[in-house]
């Protein structure tokens, strides 16, 4: 009789510890989600290290855990977590969700659409797997499948921005800026201060030239975000073609200070110096600084070799335009910009030399060849007449009576 009272006993104690066990899990869980939602990531980690602990199955520790951990860029560690707690629960969908978010971080796009597709098959409406698929979509170039999950979106949350501006990017994307106009319209309906929206839609009015409309979405976005980099580039390049040749050159040297490896924005800045004010060596500069980040494009080459042209560094353009034919040896504006630089330095045997080349590679727009003071110093001679006479006949040569040389 005193064992059987003694067993029941222990069996009794045994079960109230197992719940306090799970008891005090969850609410080490708890305390760590309120530290994780305050963004103190070290210590809900903590917090959840304990949860996890004092039960090896609380799967939503575990998710919890892999959240911190992504938080704190453990990509790994966020990854086992989540596995661990699919292994617990496969129908799990928040852990298949926030797996493929750090999937989509690594670049690991393919595995990141699975999972995404798991969480949606045991959630089929769950917004945010819908929305991260439409991401992992667009890309990998899926497009008419990011449509598809932008559009779910939009169905389970008719009120939501996000689905509108999904779609309108995709029909950006497809060229389509009407259609994507509408799109972020209603977005910025429901989200009047959507950067992004703002952002897009002042982009998408660009591309339709509507400046004006973009610079409104422009100045929207700069007044709600300052420090958005991106709206600079975009509200100097309409400053730069309506002329306004300062207020182009405060927006790019915003954007140049905020993405300083950034080539693009040096050389549009060494546009407006060069093409509207004509400060060749303030171009120089700007120039420079856009080859040291890309020594591949050819408007940089050739535009950095005409500022010193211009400024009467003749070796220095040259050596640019010697730069231009390595990189281009087929490209017949190389040699013509040579020829050029030879003339203005007074090297008309080398000058000739190049420009025939040119010549024989097509370069055969003589409007430019009639009109390009470079060439002053070739086109009076015998040769530069012979060599024209070459690719030419005198009823074509005679359309152009400023090439001198064939008068």
């Amino acid at each position: 009789m005193n064992k059987r009272i003694i067993i029941t006993t222990l069996s009794f104690f045994v079960l109230g510890f197992n719940a306090l066990l799970a008891q005090t899990s969850t609410e080490m869980n708890n305390q760590g989600l309120v530290k994780y939602k305050a963004k103190d990531y070290n210590g809900a980690l903590a917090d959840f290290n304990k949860a996890v602990t004092l039960d090896a199955r609380n799967e939503k520790a575990l998710h919890n855990r892999g959240l911190a951990k992504y938080a704190l860029k453990d990509y790994a560690g966020a990854i086992a977590d989540q596995t661990q707690a699919i292994a617990i629960n496969p129908a799990y969908s928040n852990a298949y969700n926030d797996r493929g978010m750090v999937y989509y971080r690594q670049n690991n796009l393919t595995a990141a659409l699975a999972d995404y597709n798991s969480a949606i098959k045991n959630d089929p409406a769950y917004f945010l797997a819908y929305k991260n698929r439409a991401t992992a979509n667009y890309a990998l170039k899926n497009y008419a499948a990011a449509e598809n999950d932008y559009i779910k979106c939009i169905e389970l949350k008719p009120e939501d921005a996000d689905g509108y501006l999904g779609k309108g990017s995709i029909k950006s994307q497809q060229g389509n800026h009407a259609e994507a106009i509408k799109l972020y319209d209603k977005a910025l309906q429901y989200e009047p201060n959507n950067a992004v929206g703002l952002l897009n839609r002042g982009n998408a009015k660009f591309a339709q030239k509507d400046v004006n409309g973009a610079l409104a979405d422009y100045l929207k976005l700069i007044q709600l975000q300052p420090n958005n980099v991106n709206v600079y580039f975009n509200l100097g390049s309409i400053y730069m073609a309506q002329n306004k040749s300062n207020e182009a050159i405060a927006a790019f040297r915003k954007y140049n200070m905020g993405l300083p490896n950034e080539w693009s924005g040096y050389k549009n800045t060494g546009d407006v110096f060069y093409s509207q004010l004509k400060k060749y060596d303030s171009a120089e500069y700007y120039y420079s600084k856009a080859y040291q980040l890309n020594k591949t494009e050819k408007s940089i080459i050739e535009r950095l070799g005409y500022s010193y042209l211009n400024q009467k560094k003749v070796p220095d353009a040259i050596a640019m335009f010697k730069t231009q034919i390595a990189l281009l040896p087929n490209d017949y504006w190389g040699y013509y910009n040579l020829g050029a630089a030879y003339s203005v330095g007074k090297q008309p045997a080398e000058s000739l030399k190049n420009l025939d080349i040119a010549l024989d590679k097509r370069m055969v727009e003589l409007p430019h060849w009639e009109t390009d003071k470079n060439l002053d110093n070739v086109r009076f001679l015998a040769d530069f007449r012979k060599m024209l006479e070459k690719y030419f006949n005198k009823e074509i040569l005679l359309k152009y009576p400023n090439l001198r040389g064939v008068l």
